[in-house]
């Protein structure tokens, strides 16, 4: 009998051994965030990629980010190397549901998905706003300054993408809130600039102050095409006292042209993204059930508060 029992504390004692040093039972696999991103060459999206590493670093997980340059079938390709991997959570800022196959590919091995500014029907949990509200946010803004500076009178183009649908939404909540805050502005023409590509605001104003002289106003979906007018604007020598940008995104080259009385005149702020994923990536790696799409806090931010979101260093 003491034979036995001492052959069965031994047992005991080596399973005890192996699984200190991971053998014998299954190991606790670390945590890696793979970041899904349609560029990784504008302030909007950089600005996340860095927060995004800062905060995996903290926490000590893993972390890898993509840029799918606007491509569905490179998202999907990066969606699977996730996968292959071992990410633990996509944090996916998908365009539409082109990746969703491929999503809930992930989904089924056991990766959670984090969607960001789009919602389809795969994710464990959806960050997001309403992007019709945010061009109306933007749109008001811009009638708002037409109103005070213009007498309500102004020559305005929109630039927005008919690529993605919910900045095609935005782009229509621009025309919607100018139309009904300043129904003395004209909006001449309503643009597609694309998606986010380096340049494009560049090349679309010359074009739009060669097609269209009096241009006064340009509201845009997004900060990365709107800095780049404001340059263009400079450019071109117009006078800028009488001339508007109102865009989307709070970036810190937005926030210093409003800062510095440039010719962007406006800006909507998220609250800060990469904070907010990270929050979200531990809950559900813990277990937490989502529902309901979590909705982003936004601050419109001209030359009234703009004290409050930048200090000028």
């Amino acid at each position: 009998m003491k034979k036995i029992m001492c052959g069965i504390l031994a047992l005991v004692a080596s399973a005890a051994m192996l699984s200190a040093f991971g053998f014998g039972s299954k190991r606790q696999k670390k945590v890696k965030i793979g970041f899904l991103a349609p560029t990784l060459q504008t302030e909007f999206f950089i600005s996340i990629d860095d927060g995004l590493k800062a905060g995996t670093k903290s926490r000590g997980w893993d972390y890898v980010s993509v840029s799918f340059d606007n491509d569905s079938s490179k998202a999907v390709t990066a969606i699977e190397n996730m996968v292959t991997g071992q990410c633990s959570v996509i944090i996916a800022m998908v365009s539409d549901t082109s990746c969703d196959a491929a999503l809930k590919v992930a989904q089924n091995e056991g990766v959670k998905i984090m969607e960001c500014g789009v919602q389809t029907s795969v994710y464990d949990v959806c960050l997001n706003t309403d992007q019709r509200d945010i061009g109306v946010q933007i749109g008001t803004m811009a009638a708002d300054w037409v109103n005070g500076k213009l007498s309500g009178k102004a020559n305005v183009v929109v630039y927005t993408t008919y690529q993605n649908q919910d900045m095609q939404k935005r782009g229509e909540g621009i025309q919607d809130a100018i139309k009904k805050n300043s129904p003395n502005a004209k909006i001449l023409e309503v643009v597609d600039i694309g998606k986010d590509v380096v340049g494009a605001g560049t090349s679309t104003t010359e074009n739009m102050l060669q097609k269209y002289p009096d241009l006064n106003v340009i509201a845009c979906y997004g900060d990365a095409a709107a800095v780049e007018s404001m340059e263009a604007v400079k450019a071109a020598g117009v006078p800028t006292d009488k001339f508007g940008i109102f865009s989307c995104d709070g970036t810190e080259r937005a926030l210093k042209g409003i800062a510095s009385g440039s010719v962007q005149r406006g800006t909507v702020q998220f609250a800060p993204l990469a904070p907010q994923m990270l929050e979200y990536c531990e809950r559900v790696l813990k277990g937490e059930k989502f529902t309901q799409v979590v909705m982003s806090e936004t601050h419109n931010i001209t030359a009234a508060n703009i004290s409050q979101y930048y200090n000028g260093k």
